[in-house]
């Protein structure tokens, strides 16, 4: 459905004195930690997310290592400070269409999109939600359960503000259904709304987009998204948590079962010189992995878990601690073996992998269930950003920064913080905002 573009400019003070303004693009960890800072700072900050709240990956895991801290109760708390701030303006839902000039003087365009939702008037009562009749698979859920196509992304959302989504709503679709504006006693529904064109000018601009976690479906050979039982990392860290498809309980997808063993494989789409996967290591893998074993056995002491793998690469302040930490659980083994899926047990749904070990040759071995340890690639949209802003990206599609200062683009004026760098952790994906965040202030 072709739609027009409404024009509308935010403006916040004269031209000549917002000169210094600074846009932080993406709201993940890293961004929002760089929006903080500039803040408070003293500077404007835009912060800028394409999905419908802020929060990035990490809102979606249950525990961040090494600590097993509650990964919401760290960041939720960062939510409603940038939502409060007087200096941060949230503009979500929305991505950048144009760049134009240069550093201290850049002319931002952006395409804000239809939420159908009245942010203003929407008190998020979900109403709309439970009087929806469309079911969707779940995105904040990894598509394990079931949401509405009208719905908050997830609970703690900041903003705490509905969305329907186009591709499923009746309406929008088909012109069949319009309950959600019966039942909204806020009046908050329009689903006549049109995409919203932004501009807003700054001085400096901070990258932080995040990254994709590595699709197993295109190496084929795991099962992934053609066996049940076999999930991805990311699928595991909703599965373990409270606010996800089981309520914090861990069952299996084909059953709703409670799994006795399970086996985790590392390296995939990391460390492959076959197609399909990336060279690089993705960093974070290994010990995502063992915090994932931990958490497995804290909710089932019974658990037996097996963590196949090239070699453990578990880098980072007190992670060969948390290593043998894991290595020291009863009923956990480390093999070191690359693996393949063998087949799926009609009757059970089971998994068996075969690996091979130093005096039995090759064994293949039943599990419950499988997780794979996917790697982080660059955001999807890395090539079509970089070509707006004009900035290089290395070969693996991450950004290219200084060999002088790991934090600078190829273009003046836009920095760099978080995972588009290049695979990091979340420890380190706070810290370094500070850089572009004091770079970005020069500007």
């Amino acid at each position: 459905m072709a739609e027009e573009l409404i024009e509308r400019e935010f403006v916040r003070r004269p031209e000549e004195e917002n000169i210094g303004d600074v846009m932080v693009v993406g709201a993940g960890i890293s961004g929002i930690q760089a929006s903080l800072d500039l803040a408070e700072l003293g500077f404007r900050v835009y912060l800028v997310e394409k999905s419908p709240a802020i929060g990035g990956r990490m809102a979606q895991l249950d525990k961040t290592f090494p600590t097993n801290d509650c990964s919401l109760c760290i960041e939720s708390p960062k939510f409603i400070e940038c939502s409060r701030h007087p200096n941060i303006e949230l503009i979500t839902y929305a991505e950048i269409d144009q760049v134009e000039g240069e550093a201290g003087d850049f002319n931002v365009t952006l395409t804000k999109k239809p939420r159908y939702v009245i942010e203003e008037e929407c008190r998020g009562c979900t109403t709309c939600t439970e009087y929806c009749p469309v079911r969707v698979p779940d995105r904040y859920n990894q598509g394990l359960s079931d949401s509405k196509c009208t719905h908050i992304y997830f609970a703690q959302s900041v903003p705490l503000v509905s969305y329907i989504d186009p591709e499923t709503c009746l309406f929008l679709k088909e012109g069949k259904c319009n309950i959600c504006v019966g039942v909204c006693k806020n009046n908050a529904i329009d689903l006549h709304q049109k995409p919203e064109k932004v501009e807003i000018k700054v001085g400096a601009i901070v990258l932080a987009p995040g990254y994709e976690a590595f699709d197993a479906r295109l190496r084929g050979d795991y099962g992934y998204g053609k066996m049940q039982n076999v999930v991805s990392g990311l699928d595991f860290e909703r599965i373990l948590c409270s606010t996800g498809p089981y309520e914090g309980e861990i069952r299996r997808p084909s059953d709703g079962k409670h799994p006795k063993k399970i086996a985790w494989i590392s390296c995939v789409g990391s460390r492959q010189v076959i197609p399909g996967g990336n060279t690089y290591c993705s960093a974070v893998c290994c010990t995502y992995s063992q915090k994932q074993v931990i958490l497995a056995k804290d909710h089932d002491d019974e658990i037996e878990a097996t963590i196949f793998h090239n070699d453990v690469r578990s880098f980072g302040k007190d992670f060969e601690r948390f290593y043998q930490r894991t290595a020291n659980l009863a009923g956990i083994r480390f093999i070191r073996s690359y693996v393949s899926i063998g087949r799926e047990v009609p009757e059970s749904k089971n998994v068996t992998i075969k690996y091979s070990t130093t005096d039995e040759g090759v064994k293949e071995e039943e599990f419950d269930m499988v997780v794979l340890a996917v790697g982080l690639n660059p955001p999807d949209d890395a090539q079509q950003l970089a070509e707006k802003l004009g900035i290089e990206l290395e070969p693996h599609g991450f950004c290219k920064t200084s060999l002088d200062n790991p934090i600078e683009t190829s273009q003046p004026g836009i920095f760099v913080s978080g995972a588009f760098r290049g695979p990091i952790d979340i420890p380190e994906s706070v810290m370094v905002p500070a850089g572009p965040a004091r770079s970005a202030a020069n500007f």
